[in-house]
């Protein structure tokens, strides 16, 4: 199993069964991976985010790095604290798309900042991947700093996002 690591974190990739547990039973799924049960649950709006990743797993499990989300397991608490969530394998351009979030609680600590840092290093140096996006809502400020901290620019914008890209 692939598994990143950075000084405080592991970012592990889930497969459907855990992507499913995350989904339904989250206290299940850090149990199986003999985690720390977590004090914050996900919300209604990134349980969809993760059934629509969960969707995209099932299409195609062989390849499902590319389209799950990314576990941030603390490594000194040894519990979840966000994850990165991969939007499929690179287009044609050679791009590809995370999104990202951070439980409430764990905020404003650089653990984010870390884990993009260390992702998007490790996707760039993917043969395939010769770009890393995200987007982000104008105002979200704390994830414009994240982004800016990790070394992406601005490349377009609409209405209401901002599109950021490594290289």
């Amino acid at each position: 199993m692939v598994e990143l690591n950075t000084e405080k974190l592991k970012l592990i990739p889930l497969n459907s069964e855990n992507l499913k547990l995350l989904i339904n039973n989250q206290q299940e799924m850090e149990r199986s991976l003999s985690l720390n049960e977590s004090e914050e649950l996900l919300s209604e709006e990134l349980k969809k985010a993760m059934k629509f990743r969960l969707s995209k797993v099932m299409e195609d499990q062989q390849n499902y790095l590319w389209s799950t989300n990314w576990l941030l397991v603390s490594r000194d608490k040894n519990c979840t604290v966000g994850g990165i969530m991969l939007k499929g394998r690179p287009n044609e351009e050679g791009e590809v798309i995370i999104g990202y979030y951070t439980l409430s609680q764990f905020q404003g600590k650089g653990y984010m900042t870390e884990a993009v840092n260390n992702f998007k290093s490790w996707l760039l140096n993917q043969p395939e991947v010769r770009f890393v996006i995200a987007d982000t809502d104008k105002t979200n400020i704390a994830s414009h700093r994240v982004l800016e901290k990790s070394g992406a620019e601005i490349y377009k914008e609409t209405e209401d996002l901002y599109f950021w890209r490594f290289f």
